[in-house]
């Protein structure tokens, strides 16, 4: 299976775990599905939609350009815009003094210094364009419409996770998939929404009560094999890149996580 098109660059994002995740949804019949923080997204525009799908982030700026990618009318508007935009230093200093005055603005802004800032990290984002590895504003559009299609007829808010977590199902069954910081990340760097150490603890609690499914992923620390003893919880090993590549010449890194369910999903299929 191709790797899918996504429309940001994200700090942390599971695009190169897909393969590693997919079972977890493939193998589980659901025809509800609820991204709890979506942040890039990778899972959501890699699995096929069902009917009721919900995306969620309390990171407003980035709910805002969902939004808006999703609207055809306002989709159209960034393309157009963006065939005349340029990547240059000097271009991603003004885009970062711009000042929006509606949605359609926060997401020109956002998705500009989202594509042309390091890791896509739009908190004190650093210049990070690259003439060969980049891609070109004029093809942003090869993102900004598949993505926005996909996009139609999704829920999309801004809500806390657990009004998402407890929110009923609105089918027969719902699957949940839960990304959050690290427990051991250094947020300030990466995150535009921090997410402290007792919503590690809340967030342990919701699920454990909660009758959806969910799959969720974490870094393998002692505190979270703790925090989940009463869920599955298996170890996966895939590459991953938030520090700048350039400090190991150019390479990414490996790391392991865990990821957590409430379900066995070789088995799901068999129920």
């Amino acid at each position: 299976m191709n790797l899918p098109r996504l429309l940001f660059r994200y700090p942390g994002g599971k695009f190169y775990a897909l393969k590693l995740l997919r079972p977890f949804w493939q193998n589980t019949p659901h025809d509800e599905y609820r991204e709890v923080m979506v942040g890039g997204g990778a899972v959501f525009f890699d699995k096929p939609k069902v009917r009721h799908n919900w995306l969620n982030d309390k990171h407003e700026d980035l709910m805002t350009t969902y939004r808006t990618v999703a609207d055809p009318e306002l989709r159209g508007r960034l393309v157009e815009l963006f065939e005349k935009e340029v990547a240059t230093k000097e271009r991603h200093a003004e885009m970062k003094e711009f000042i929006p005055s509606n949605d359609f603005d926060i997401a020109l802004k956002f998705f500009y210094l989202n594509r042309t800032s390091f890791s896509g990290k739009t908190r004190s984002p650093s210049w990070g364009w690259r003439p060969v590895r980049s891609l070109p504003p004029n093809r942003w559009k090869e993102r900004i419409r598949p993505c926005g299609e996909k996009l139609e007829d999704t829920k999309m808010t801004c809500l806390d996770f657990e009004d998402v977590i407890i929110a009923p199902s609105l089918g027969a069954s719902t699957l949940l998939f839960v990304d959050p910081p690290y427990f051991l990340a250094k947020q300030e760097n990466h995150y535009s929404e921090s997410f402290s150490e007792n919503d590690h603890y809340r967030l342990a609690a919701v699920l454990e009560k909660t009758s959806h499914k969910f799959f969720l992923t974490y870094d393998d620390c002692k505190e979270i094999r703790e925090l989940y003893s009463f869920a599955r919880i298996s170890q996966n090993r895939f590459l991953y890149r938030i520090d700048n590549s350039r400090n190991r010449g150019g390479k990414r890194k490996y790391g392991n996580e865990l990821v957590i369910t409430n379900y066995d999903h070789e088995k799901a299929l068999e129920c």
